[in-house]
């Protein structure tokens, strides 16, 4: 009988802005990054803040994000500097998560996110899952994560080369024996890493406010002759 815990512990990790996106340095300039990096981390922990249930949320990110975390009475636990797999594992083995919670990770890249989106990922825990993942829509990278012991996890964040973390976390998970449950979600499944997830972005969503900001920042991209 798989023992679940009782909490549930949202973190949210971001990276110094400076260093955010720098793969679309060749449609979006450095301010249009910051720009689109900080929108998209307001929409995450909006949506974040709306879930029922959670203990606590935390945003993983440097001090400057501070007065944002605030906004959404989100924790701040000063990260960003040295790496996802880092800020994750940080968060894992602080008091309030180590021995007591489950970790929900959730990207702050998701333009598409909604509410019931991690309720869905949730659910699957509720229903038995130790370990529930959200692949990438290439299924490299893991986007959302629910962890019930998270402080016995090794996370494969930030995996550049290989087979990426998604992978690499279900292949950690068969091989501890833990109840596995992958969600395929749309939404969940696209984050803003590469330009052709902007151009999918402003093609799936081309009323949203942020796809038509992309779409005027990175105008030779969607120009038309």
């Amino acid at each position: 009988m798989v023992q679940l815990r009782t909490e549930l512990v949202v973190v949210v990790p971001q990276k110094c802005l400076d260093r955010a996106k720098t793969r679309l340095s060749g449609v979006l300039d450095e301010e249009a990054r910051v720009t689109l990096t900080l929108a998209l981390l307001r929409r995450t922990l909006e949506v974040c803040s709306r879930l029922a249930g959670v203990a606590r949320l935390i945003l993983c990110a440097p001090d400057d994000l501070r007065s944002l975390a605030d906004k959404f009475s989100a924790e701040l636990r000063c990260g960003g500097d040295d790496g996802m797999r880092r800020d994750i594992t940080m968060c894992s083995e602080c008091w309030h998560v180590h021995g007591r919670a489950a970790l929900l990770i959730v990207s702050s890249d998701l333009p598409l996110l909604q509410t019931e989106d991690l309720q869905q990922v949730i659910a699957a825990w509720q229903q038995g899952a130790q370990l529930v993942l959200v692949p990438d829509r290439r299924q490299r990278g893991t986007n959302v994560m629910l962890v019930n012991d998270p402080e016995h996890f090794e996370y494969a964040f930030g995996e550049v080369v290989g087979p990426g973390s998604f992978h690499t976390h279900r292949s950690l998970a068969e091989g501890l024996g833990l109840t596995l449950a992958v969600i395929e979600n749309p939404r969940l499944s696209l984050d803003l890493d590469l330009t052709e997830d902007l151009i999918a972005f402003v093609e799936q969503a081309p009323d949203d406010p942020l796809a038509q900001y992309c779409k005027d920042q990175a105008d030779d991209l969607f120009r038309t002759e």
